[in-house]
């Protein structure tokens, strides 16, 4: 089971929890991702961010949590030879991870789309606001767990870090 920080808002965890204790989603755990971390940690960071930004930018928060969750919903190693495919895993996996999670998860069609553009400006430009924050989360993280840069969430003066993995 996946351990979540006590400074984890529980208005987030309501949202997501049938995801967060799913089995096949957290096998995500034993993919690598961005060097310092693996898929479902990076998953956590871009959903838990893409939820805060949905707060603060007046968008729906369950969507852009979900989705953000979702985004890389694939259950195999993008860097292994084995699994390539006729066009890049930049443009090829969020395809997987929009049916995956529309197969395993009741998802709204912004969510599916949200997922499915989470990889602009390499893959189609997102459709809606909760596309964008997710879009954009993505981006954050995925900074932040390559140059061991720390990304935080500052709450009543406390900064909580959405990075675990970086040093």
């Amino acid at each position: 089971m996946i351990q979540l920080s006590e400074q984890v808002n529980p208005d987030y965890i309501i949202l997501v929890e049938d995801i967060l204790s799913d089995a096949d989603f957290q096998s995500l755990e034993q993919y690598r991702q961005h060097i310092s971390s693996n898929r479902l940690q990076h998953s956590i960071n871009v959903s838990y961010l893409s939820w805060w930004l949905a707060r603060k930018m007046n968008a729906d928060e369950r969507m852009a949590a979900r989705a953000g969750l979702l985004h890389d919903f694939c259950m195999y190693d993008f860097y292994d030879p084995a699994n390539a495919c006729n066009e890049s895993q930049l443009l090829h996996h969020p395809k997987v991870a929009a049916e995956t999670s529309r197969s395993h998860f009741e998802i709204s069609q912004i969510e599916y789309e949200a997922i499915l553009t989470h990889m602009y400006p390499f893959g189609p430009r997102p459709l809606s606001k909760v596309g964008w924050i997710v879009s954009h989360a993505d981006k954050m993280s995925a900074f932040s767990e390559m140059t061991h840069v720390r990304l935080g969430l500052n709450r009543r003066g406390r900064l909580i870090p959405l990075c675990g993995n970086c040093a």
